[in-house]
């Protein structure tokens, strides 16, 4: 393997894998009707997610579903750590390069003759505070500063590493963005003391917050196929683009 190939997880930006499922759900749930603004958030603070491929895979679904919902647009990539930056576009023909560019990070080799060449996302990693403290709520005040006042609504995939945070402030920006056109699909498998696992009494509290939700079916272990997860993503949005309606 050259040092380039070892950049990209095997298959991580090859858009066949997974394109039937993502179609299928897309159409199935009837998500494409509302021609959603695509973003998604990536955490940038836990190497491993990197090195293991787990960004990529993501970033690899979150093309395959702008490929159906905005073909034009695709998608509009977030990485926060203790803040936010925005990154340049994902489209799915490109998909392969951005994620070799923004999405992985090479293990480390014990050799320096054998490191492969820093990609973009090493090359701007100390601007862009990687491998620190992820902050989910700076993640979503910027993204919510930059949402269009009126057109369609934003879906936002949202990928969380899954540490534990009892502050208020990830609850305090949700409560904020309750009443913008966007929703926020959280994806990932928090600690029990999270602000995401007690959505039913963050929402008893505050009742207006309709726009979240969490699926933690997002990172299953290999063989189960991808449609469900693109489900799973999609239906909480289509619902609740359906009651804003009705």
């Amino acid at each position: 393997m050259t040092a380039e190939e070892a950049l990209v997880p095997k298959k991580a930006g090859d858009l066949r894998k997974g394109r039937l499922g993502a179609s299928l759900a897309v159409r199935g749930s009837r998500a494409e009707r509302y021609a959603p603004r695509l973003v998604l958030a990536l955490p940038g603070g836990g190497r491993h997610l990197f090195e293991r491929g787990a960004v990529a895979d993501t970033a690899r679904r979150a093309a395959l579903l702008g490929a159906f919902l905005a073909p034009e647009a695709g998608v509009e990539p977030w990485i926060y750590t203790e803040a936010a930056h925005r990154l340049p576009q994902l489209r799915p023909a490109d998909a392969a390069e951005w994620i070799e560019d923004w999405a992985v990070v090479p293990p480390r080799s014990l050799l320096t003759r054998d490191a492969p060449p820093d990609n973009r996302l090493l090359e701007n990693a100390e601007r862009l505070g990687l491998f620190g403290l992820d902050d989910e709520a700076e993640a979503v005040r910027a993204i919510t500063a930059g949402l269009p006042e009126n057109g369609p609504p934003t879906l936002v995939l949202f990928a969380i590493e899954g540490l534990g945070d009892d502050s208020t402030a990830l609850a305090d920006q949700l409560e904020a963005a309750s009443g913008a056109n966007v929703f926020w699909q959280f994806l990932g498998d928090p600690d029990l003391t999270h602000v995401l696992r007690n959505l039913d009494e963050l929402r008893s509290q505050a009742p207006h917050i309709t726009n979240v939700h969490l699926f933690r079916g997002w990172s299953v272990p290999h063989g189960i196929p991808e449609y469900f997860l693109f489900r799973g993503a999609l239906k909480p949005f289509v619902r609740w683009c359906r009651q804003r309606k009705s």
